[in-house]
């Protein structure tokens, strides 16, 4: 898989991500689905480092090793809900949407 991202982050832009996440998190949402999505989203940009934090921090909130595997499968698995299901087809979309209409 080619990375999505292949320029070194500007510091202004990981600032404003950082509020972003913490206005995300103050919304009242559970924080494992904001992990799923979040972790989701690293994985079709090809984000390593932020893979890793993304599995380091759903493991902190309680997620399972069987549903963090099972991720980048996850309209295969029977490990999510439908309010999850939605979350994470919203995510793909919004992630891929420069790469034009769904299919």
């Amino acid at each position: 898989m080619q990375a999505r991202m292949n320029r070194p982050s500007n510091p202004d832009v990981t600032t404003a991500v950082g509020h972003l996440y913490k206005a995300v998190h103050s919304g009242g949402v559970d924080p494992r689905l904001l992990e799923l999505v979040h972790l989701r989203a690293s994985q079709i940009n090809g984000c390593s480092p932020c893979v890793y934090a993304g599995v380091a921090s759903a493991k902190k909130h309680g997620e399972t090793d069987e549903r963090l595997h099972s991720l980048v499968a996850w309209r295969e698995t029977p490990f999510y809900t439908g309010a999850e299901r939605a979350a994470l087809a919203f995510t793909e979309a919004a992630t891929r949407i420069q790469d034009g209409a769904p299919e």
